[in-house]
């Protein structure tokens, strides 16, 4: 292979490295990781008429992100829940600068950098990259999620509860519910919960984290759906199969402790009243095996 020869699939790591020195030139501060997924995503989508890459991504929580363990030349720093850094740890590819790709790829971070500066450039790179969500219930629910965040941080709103009952009404009319058929009774198991919690009128900060509770669960799903993923290993979406069940069963049992806490005389509501005896017997469960659990620690209470 000739010395600047670029090995099939290699413009993925070439993108990465040019986007990290130009970031570094350009804005003079390490990249976030909301910054770099939305670039190569976007990079990714818009070389496809041109150069498939091979790009390894899915759709999840906050939007379109790269399979981190694919792009070993890269390191992730999680600052916080929801803020990382990433930065380059691989050598210097070796590139040909006049290949047509990697000029495409130039051109593309020069164009990224001037549509998303400022203190707005982590929304409209957002913006941007939901724009080609592979479900228009994606862009319905993420308005809600975004409204009940600002409203949790400060509610100033006259008609709040009237704006959310809205933006969630067009969010659930978007369900792809052929899609995700297999999720349809958690998803309806949510939406009386959360209706219940409106007619109740809870708290901003409740709804948020019940709005939170499932969209992280359907975005369980929405990476193993076709539409969701692209060029993943396979050994991956086996381990993201294997946590399916484990959430499953979690948002079950949060949704009866909603479903308990929202209500304030047993509701007529069949959906609701299967969650509380649902509740009531796992409950009933934990409290027969609390004697049990005594005994049985060193210093605990015999009869």
């Amino acid at each position: 292979m000739a010395k600047n020869s670029v090995k099939r699939n290699d413009y993925v790591e070439i993108a990465s490295y040019l986007f990290f020195e130009e970031y570094k030139k350009e804005r003079r501060g390490e990249v976030p990781g909301v910054i770099y997924n939305k670039f190569i995503t976007l990079l990714n989508r818009e070389l496809k008429p041109e150069k498939d890459i091979g790009l390894p991504h899915y759709w999840y929580r906050w939007g379109d992100i790269v399979v981190a363990h694919c792009v070993p030349y890269t390191s992730w720093e999680h600052v916080t829940p929801r803020y990382t850094v990433v930065r380059w740890a691989g050598d210097i590819p070796n590139y040909d600068p006049n290949d047509k790709i990697v000029s495409l790829i130039r051109k593309n971070i020069a164009e990224f950098m001037v549509r998303h500066s400022g203190s707005e450039a982590h929304e409209t790179a957002k913006d941007e990259v939901y724009e080609g969500a592979p479900f228009k219930f994606q862009n319905e629910y993420r308005k809600l999620r975004e409204s009940l965040e600002s409203l949790s941080k400060r509610s100033i709103m006259d008609n709040k509860w009237t704006y959310i009952d809205s933006l969630f009404n067009n969010a659930m009319d978007e369900f792809p519910k052929k899609e995700f058929k297999h999720i349809v009774n958690e998803k309806d198991k949510f939406e009386a919960v959360f209706r219940m919690g409106l007619k109740n009128k809870a708290s901003e900060e409740d709804l948020f984290d019940l709005a939170e509770l499932f969209w992280f669960f359907f975005c369980y799903h929405l990476r193993m759906n076709k539409k969701g993923h692209e060029n993943v290993p396979k050994e991956t979406l086996n381990i993201w199969v294997e946590e399916i069940p484990w959430e499953t069963m979690k948002i079950e049992h949060i949704l009866q402790n909603y479903a308990y806490r929202f209500c304030i005389q047993m509701p007529g509501d069949k959906v609701i009243t299967l969650l509380l005896e649902d509740r009531k017997k796992r409950m009933d469960k934990i409290d027969a095996l609390m004697p049990v659990i005594c005994e049985d620690r060193p210093g605990g209470i015999r009869g």
